[in-house]
C-alpha cells in the first residue's frame, strides 16, 4: 500500500481519463463482438441461398462501419493512454531525481551510481507502464471475458461450457511458473545494475586505467559482467518461452472441442453453420484475453519488481529531516563545538573526541594534522551532512538541529578534496555557485582563483567544455575552477578542504592573498597538509586521532615546539611531510 501511495496523487488527478479509457475499451470489445455475428448471418444466408444483393451490400457496409468505428475508437484510446503514460513517466522521473537530491551521505554509500541509473531509466519506465498500460490492459481482459462469455452463453450453454473447460489450465500453468519468472526477472534487474556499475566505473576512471595499462583487465571485468547479464537474461527467456506455445495449444484444444460439438449440434438441427462460425470467432476472442491474462499477470509481476525498486528510493526517508518549526538562519556570529564527539552511521567507534572549538564570524581557522586525524570529518559537521543525536554543535548559541539544513548549507561555500565538475562549459561550472545575493561576477571570481590565464589559453575561453568529470583539465585547474565557483557563491563561510594541494607554492600564495581581499570580514576555514596555507590564519588547530592536541596562532604553535613546529621546519627545509 505504501508503494501504491507513490502514484495515488496521479491517479486521483486523472481518474476520469482512466474511466474514459475503460469506456473506450468497452466500445472496442462490443464492436469486436458485432463482427462475428454479422459474418455468421452472412454465411447462413449464403448457405440457405436467401442472400440478396441489397442484404449483401448492407452486411458489407455494416462491417465497414464496424471496422472504421473500431479504428477511430482505438486511435483515440491509444492517444489517451500514451498521454497518461508519458505524463506519469515524466512525473516519476522528476520525483525520483528530487528524492535522490534529498538523500543523505549514507544512502549513496549503500547504492552505487550504476544501480541508481538503471532504476532511473528501466525501472521508472516499468513503474509508469504498470500504472497505466498494464492496469488498463488487465481491466480490458476482464471486460472482454465478461462480454464475450455472455454472448457465447446466449448462443448455447453446453458448447460454451465444454469449449472453455480446458482454458483454466492456462491459469494453473501461470501460477506454477509465476514465482520462477519473477525471481529470474529480479536477478536480471540486479545483473543489469551490476553491468551499469562496471561501465560507469570504467568511464569514470578511464585515465587511471590507461596510465596503468590495465585496459585488458577492465575489458575483462566488463565482459564478465556483460556475460553474466546475458546468461541471466537467457535463463529468464527460457523460463518464459513456454508460455506462448502452451497457451496456443490449449486454445487449439478448445477450438477442436467447439468444432466437434458444434458439428454434432448442426446434425441435430440445433446449430447452423453460420452459428458455428460465429461461435468459433467469438471463442477466439474469448480465448485471446485468457491467454493475454496469463501474459499480463507475468508482465504485471515483472513490472512490479521495477515498481518496487523505484519506490525503494521514493519512499526512503533521509536521516536528516527538518523539524516542523525549524528556524531560518541567514548569517551567523559564532559556531561552537562543545564537548563534541562523532561516529559515522553504522559504526561504534568515535572519529571525533570531545572537540571544543569556537569559529567566530570574520575570523580564519586553519586545521592541520596527520592523515586520518579527522580533519575532513570535522568540517563536514558544519555542513550538517550526518544526523546528530546531540545538541553540542551550535550556531549562534542554538543547536544546529533546530535550523533548516538548506539554510545551514547556504551559509557555506565548500571546496572538497575531490573536485566535482559537470560535463558542461567552464562558465556553467563556475556559475553553479552563483546565487541571487552574490556580489562577485564571473571574471573577478576566476581572476581571484588564479584561473583566468588558463581560461584565456583555451580557444573557446569560458565556453570550453571541461568533459565528463573535468577530464580535459589538470588537477590544479580543477582545484582553481572549484575555488572560483566557491567565490561566486560568496557565502559567509568558505571551506577549503586541502584544495590547494595541486597548485605550486607561488599560485597558492596568490590565492591565499586574494582570499583575504575578496573575503574580507568573512570566515575562512582552511584544511591543508601544507602548513604555509594556514600560517596566516587567526587560529590554527592540530588534530590527532580526532582530538585537538594543539591550538593557537602560527607564532603560538611555533613556540610550543610540538607537532606543528616540527612539521613546519621539515616542510620549510624541503623535507618529506611527517605523516
Amino acid at each position: 500500500m505504501k508503494n501504491i501511495r507513490s502514484i495515488s496523487q496521479f491517479l486521483k488527478r486523472n481518474w476520469y481519463k482512466y474511466l474514459i479509457a475503460i469506456a473506450l475499451s468497452v466500445a472496442i470489445i462490443y464492436l469486436d463482438i458485432l463482427k462475428p455475428v454479422y459474418i455468421g448471418d452472412a454465411i447462413d444466408e449464403i448457405g440457405l441461398k436467401t442472400i440478396t444483393y441489397n442484404s449483401a451490400i448492407n452486411i458489407f457496409l455494416i462491417l465497414i462501419i464496424v471496422f472504421f468505428s473500431k479504428y477511430i475508437v482505438q486511435v483515440i484510446k491509444n492517444i489517451l493512454m500514451a498521454n497518461l503514460f508519458h505524463k506519469l513517466y515524466y512525473e516519476i522521473r522528476i520525483r525520483y531525481m528530487e528524492s535522490l537530491l534529498k538523500q543523505d551521505e549514507i544512502f549513496f554509500n549503500e547504492h552505487h551510481p550504476g544501480d541508481l541509473m538503471t532504476r532511473a531509466t528501466g525501472d521508472t519506465f516499468q513503474m509508469a507502464n504498470v500504472s497505466t498500460h498494464l492496469i488498463i490492459s488487465l481491466v480490458n481482459v476482464f471486460i472482454a471475458l465478461t462480454m464475450t462469455f455472455l454472448k457465447l452463453i446466449s448462443m448455447n450453454v453446453l458448447i460454451t461450457v465444454f469449449s472453455i473447460s480446458v482454458l483454466p489450465i492456462i491459469f494453473i500453468f501461470v501460477s506454477i511458473l509465476r514465482k520462477k519468472s519473477m525471481k529470474s526477472w529480479k536477478v536480471v534487474r540486479e545483473k543489469e545494475s551490476n553491468l551499469s556499475d562496471s561501465a560507469m566505473e570504467a568511464i569514470q576512471n578511464v585515465r587511471m586505467i590507461r596510465s596503468y595499462v590495465i585496459e585488458d583487465k577492465s575489458e575483462e571485468k566488463l565482459t564478465n559482467a556483460a556475460t553474466d547479464c546475458y546468461k541471466t537474461w537467457k535463463k529468464h527467456i527460457l523460463i518464459n518461452s513456454s508460455f506462448g506455445p502452451t497457451f496456443r495449444s490449449i486454445v487449439g484444444v478448445s477450438h477442436i472441442i467447439a468444432y466437434s460439438y458444434g458439428i454434432y449440434l448442426i446434425f441435430n438441427n440445433q446449430f447452423s453453420i453460420g452459428d458455428l462460425i460465429t461461435f468459433n470467432l467469438l471463442l477466439a476472442q474469448f480465448a485471446s484475453p485468457v491467454s493475454q491474462l496469463g501474459n499480463q499477470v507475468v508482465r504485471f509481476f515483472q513490472s512490479k519488481i521495477g515498481f518496487d525498486r523505484v519506490c525503494e528510493v521514493l519512499n526512503n526517508t533521509p536521516a536528516i529531516i527538518d523539524k516542523e518549526n525549524s528556524l531560518h538562519i541567514s548569517n551567523f556570529e559564532r559556531i561552537e563545538f562543545k564537548d563534541y564527539s562523532f561516529k559515522y552511521p553504522n559504526t561504534d567507534v568515535n572519529v571525533l573526541h570531545d572537540i571544543n572549538l569556537t569559529i567566530t564570524n570574520g575570523k580564519s581557522l586553519g586545521i592541520v594534522g596527520k592523515t586520518g586525524s579527522g580533519k575532513t570529518t570535522l568540517i563536514r559537521q558544519l555542513l550538517r551532512k550526518y544526523k546528530l543525536d546531540t545538541d553540542n554543535l551550535l550556531y549562534n548559541g542554538i543547536s544546529v538541529n533546530e535550523y533548516y539544513k538548506e539554510d545551514i548549507r547556504r551559509l557555506i561555500s565548500y571546496v572538497p578534496q575531490e573536485h566535482q565538475l559537470f560535463a558542461r562549459t567552464i562558465k556553467e561550472n563556475i556559475e553553479l555557485g552563483s546565487n541571487i545575493n552574490h556580489s562577485i561576477d564571473l571574471e573577478y571570481a576566476t581572476k581571484m582563483a588564479c584561473f583566468d590565464e588558463d581560461v584565456n589559453e583555451f580557444d573557446d575561453k569560458y565556453d570550453t567544455l571541461v568533459g565528463e568529470y573535468g577530464v580535459t583539465l589538470s588537477g590544479g585547474q580543477k582545484q582553481r575552477l572549484s575555488i572560483a565557483r566557491a567565490f561566486m557563491k560568496d557565502s559567509d563561510i568558505l571551506i577549503l578542504d586541502d584544495s590547494l594541494s595541486a597548485v605550486d607554492g607561488t599560485t597558492e600564495a596568490k590565492i591565499l592573498k586574494n582570499i583575504k581581499e575578496i573575503r574580507k570580514n568573512k570566515t575562512n576555514v582552511i584544511v591543508s597538509h601544507r602548513l604555509t596555507a594556514v600560517s596566516s590564519c587567526d587560529e590554527i588547530i592540530v588534530l590527532d586521532s580526532g582530538k585537538i592536541v594543539e591550538r593557537g596562532s602560527h607564532n603560538d604553535l611555533m613556540q610550543l615546539k610540538g607537532w606543528y613546529y616540527n612539521q613546519y621546519i621539515i616542510q620549510e627545509s624541503g623535507g618529506e611531510k611527517n605523516e
